[in-house]
């Protein structure tokens, strides 16, 4: 078995079996790739390790041509006999190599799960929609990689033969699927999360609309406060009036304005009060 590290150095190691502007097509696609031909199976799968984009796996009689996130190390001493059985090798680096990309996927996974919980204490909708894309992308590629193991068994493909390493195949399968149906079961929490956070923002307007409704409330009152007094001053400074009536009594109109004025604060009061308002912060 050959491991590269990258996808370059897997399609140039390869390049005399597989043509290579194929390959570099193979690895631009976003979704697991699969294809039998009489000399080789090759098989591509999309990852999140930055620097292993894609796993690739060529599978031939000869030789094992492997590009994954970890190197797939087997244990000649676990599976001593099953190297010795035709396509026994081949076999067993198909299974660690999907292996591999579960343990990647899980490791998303987790990040997507933890972000989302962050965000149970604070519902950002746009962070909540980021996850909500990671999730999906997440889980379609899951889907693609059960359908694709599962695939690798049903066409009875002479280089990978499950009944070599049946139990691993099975163990295999069911991480895969269950980890396809975790990110199936978070995708509620999407939902959960847009609900929270529309809540959030309600409770935000409501707060707002509140602090809105208390200053308008004030400003009324302080308005009324002040045109009170001024009212009756102007009154007061009506020539005509004051002449008649108000010359040589000034004591009285300052007294009047003063009572005047301090009725206005108390009947404010009474009424900010009657309406139970407080500014919020």
């Amino acid at each position: 078995m050959k491991f590269y590290s990258t996808p370059q150095e897997f399609v140039k190691a390869v390049e005399n079996i597989v043509d290579e502007s194929d390959l570099k097509s193979v690895f631009a696609l976003d979704f697991p790739f699969f294809d039998k031909q009489d000399k080789f199976t090759l098989i591509s799968v999309p990852t999140y390790d930055k620097s292993v984009k894609h796993a690739g796996l060529l599978l031939t009689k000869k030789e094992v041509y492997v590009c994954a996130p970890a190197c797939p190390l087997i244990d000649k001493k676990v599976y001593g006999d099953t190297l010795k059985q035709p396509y026994g090798e081949s076999t067993l680096a198909a299974v660690l190599v999907f292996k591999a990309i579960i343990k990647d996927y899980a490791q998303e996974f987790v990040r997507v799960r933890e972000a989302m919980n962050n965000l149970d204490f604070d519902p950002i909708l746009e962070d909540i929609e980021d996850s909500g894309r990671a999730l999906r992308r997440l889980t379609d590629r899951c889907e693609e990689l059960m359908r694709l193991i599962i695939t690798l068994k049903e066409r009875d493909i002479k280089e990978f033969d499950p009944s070599l390493a049946s139990f691993d195949y099975e163990l295999l399968n069911t991480e895969a699927r269950y980890l396809l149906e975790r990110c199936r079961s978070h995708m509620y929490r999407i939902a959960s999360l847009r609900t929270k956070s529309e809540m959030k923002s309600n409770r935000e307007l409501n707060d707002t609309m509140h602090r809105l409704t208390v200053i308008v409330t004030f400003l009324t009152i302080t308005s009324i406060v002040v045109s009170i007094p001024g009212t009756i001053g102007a009154i007061f400074g009506i020539p005509a009036l004051s002449d008649a009536y108000f010359t040589g009594h000034a004591p009285l109109l300052v007294f009047s304005l003063i009572v005047m004025t301090l009725a206005s604060v108390a009947l404010g009061y009474i009424y900010w009060k009657s309406l139970g308002l407080r500014y919020k912060k």
